[in-house]
């Protein structure tokens, strides 16, 4: 586009220029043609002085020769040294052809010639040769050429700067997308900075971005899967050997409870819990990758974080951290598995309590005691009932913030990286959210869950995966 406009103007200005150097001498030529006529038609002689008075007029000189070439009358005031040309049958009313180059004193004149219309009495015909100064053809040609080109030249040169603003807009962008497209092609997902226009590039960069989003997307959800399906298939011999001892380890308590004088004994029940819960665990890791389905039933979740909450009771006890727990009056209905839920809880309940703990360990008297507290506040979103594990400790490491919930990653030396994964599954399986932020030097996880309205609430069932 841009070389089709340069070529328009290049060509514009040089036609523009050419026919304004035509019409500067079809001017000059018709001005003498005019001058020439009526010296050709004029009653009395052509003398000198005459001829200089026509000078004047026209800046032309004017010589009047006859056939044989000799001068009659001339307004220069050289000697001709070179003889002008015989007399040729043209009249006065022909066109004046100034082509034929003369030299006269130094001076170069443009030379053309008209037969005169009156004869001297016995003289014959004469010819009235007309020499226009060639300086002063130039001149004229150049002033009326150069105005014209001048015009072409900026117009040139303000279509060049013009373009080029035009391309370098368009171009760069375009390499940018071109870049990021080859970013995206190599595994990058970086999102492309938006710059502030309204054009089609725009729309281009925005959805570039929402498919460079998409792929990231689908790029956690692949390594997610191949993450859990390779730990299924290489924990599945060892997890199926530890159900077995979790099971022989639960009979053999069943039997010291019937012959233990104190049957009752808390710590028995607690250890019961506490195989449960293990089994649960082993049952889960065995079922990674497996797709399940688990009919959601209307559930309390106030009874459901306390019996997370008396699970993990006995190892915040351990550790020196207070568990703060006060249960609301009012029931919080949700819809649900009470299993799976318990167990989401209990894996963000043992993150708290170990995340307190090891920052209290780092701490120096006098500060902050390691504490857990749990508490239900206002959704965010209407309709929805929030549950939030506030803890003492300093948060997620700053190189897995961005990936605490993708399987095996932990900044822990014996972790492995699967309870906020399972929570987080659990959660969005029953169509609610899971988030975490720092809040007045407390680690929050939120988990914000449906409330549970009557038989019209959401879907009956939930996929386990």
């Amino acid at each position: 586009m841009a070389s089709v406009m340069l070529a328009t103007v290049v060509t514009v200005g040089s036609v523009d220029a050419w026919l304004a150097g035509r019409r500067a001498q079809q001017q000059i030529e018709t001005q003498l043609q005019d001058i020439g006529r009526t010296l050709a038609g004029s009653p009395f002689p052509l003398t000198d002085n005459v001829l200089r008075q026509m000078r004047g007029l026209s800046g032309a000189e004017f010589v009047v020769a006859n056939r044989a070439g000799a001068v009659v009358a001339s307004s220069l005031d050289e000697t001709l040294v070179e003889l002008l040309p015989s007399l040729k049958a043209s009249s006065a009313d022909q066109p004046l052809d100034l082509r034929r180059r003369f030299i006269v004193a130094g001076h170069a004149y443009l030379h053309s010639q008209l037969i005169l219309g009156a004869k001297a009495p016995g003289r014959g015909a004469q010819a009235l040769h007309v020499l226009y100064p060639e300086t002063r053809y130039r001149q004229a040609w150049r002033e009326a050429v150069l105005p014209p080109a001048a015009a072409g030249l900026a117009a040139l040169v303000i279509l060049v700067a013009v373009s080029g603003m035009v391309a370098a807009r368009v171009t760069r962008p375009l390499r940018r997308l071109s870049a990021q497209v080859d970013r995206i092609a190599e595994g990058v997902f970086t999102p492309l900075p938006i710059l502030p226009r309204d054009d089609e590039l725009r729309d281009l960069a925005l959805a570039v971005n929402r498919m460079s989003e998409m792929l990231t997307g689908y790029e956690q959800q692949v390594r997610r899967h191949e993450k859990l399906r390779t730990l299924g298939r290489l924990g599945g011999g060892i997890a199926h050997q530890l159900r077995n001892a979790v099971t022989g380890c639960r009979l053999a308590i069943e039997l010291h409870g019937r012959e233990c004088s104190h049957p009752a004994d808390e710590g028995l029940a607690v250890a019961r819990q506490q195989l449960d819960l293990m089994e649960e665990y082993l049952q889960r890791f065995l079922s990674l990758g497996k797709q399940q389905t688990r009919r959601l039933v209307p559930l309390d979740l106030v009874q459901v974080v306390d019996r997370a909450r008396n699970l993990v009771r006995p190892k915040a006890q351990h550790l020196g951290v207070e568990l703060q727990w006060s249960a609301p009056g009012d029931p919080q209905l949700v819809a649900g598995d009470a299993d799976d839920l318990a167990q989401a809880a209990v894996n963000l309940l043992l993150n708290a309590v170990e995340a307190a703990a090891e920052a209290g360990t780092a701490q120096t008297a006098g500060q902050t005691a390691p504490r857990v507290s749990i508490q239900f506040t206002s959704a965010t979103v209407p309709g929805k009932v929030r549950l939030e594990i506030l803890d003492t400790g300093g948060g997620p490491a700053e190189q897995v913030r961005d990936r605490i919930y993708e399987p095996l990653v932990s900044e822990k030396p014996d972790g492995v990286g699967l309870g906020l994964s399972i929570a987080q599954e659990v959660i969005e399986q029953h169509g609610g959210t899971l988030d975490w932020c720092r809040r007045d030097n407390l680690t929050c996880f939120a988990i914000e869950l449906p409330r549970w309205h009557g038989e019209d609430s959401h879907a009956e069932n939930v996929g386990r995966g």
